[in-house]
């Protein structure tokens, strides 16, 4: 199992894409997390956004098509997917993803 962070720029969008995951069963849940700030070089500036947190659940197997989704879907031209896996956690919390994506 693999957890993946993204950002997004608005909980509406980030409501989309959490939908749009699930639907393709690329994700078995996704945790919208408001209010963070990010600070970030971006194009020779420092920029300050708020922006919304997507904790995304996986497994392994899909990490590449959900990485391939988020950068094709998501509205930002170089959107931020960061993939941990997951080394150990309640079984029945990982068989639950297991089997919501299969």
């Amino acid at each position: 199992m693999i957890i993946a962070y993204s950002t997004a720029p608005n909980e509406k969008i980030a409501n989309e894409i959490a939908h749009n995951l699930i639907n393709a069963k690329l994700a078995a849940c996704v945790n919208l997390i408001p209010q963070i700030k990010s600070i970030y070089h971006w194009n020779n500036e420092i920029i300050e956004d708020n922006e919304i947190l997507m904790m995304i659940k996986s497994e392994k197997s899909k990490q590449q098509n959900l990485i391939d989704t988020l950068a094709k879907i998501h509205p930002y031209d170089t959107p931020e997917v960061i993939i941990i896996p997951i080394e150990s956690g309640f079984k029945g919390y990982l068989n639950w993803i297991y089997n919501s994506l299969n």
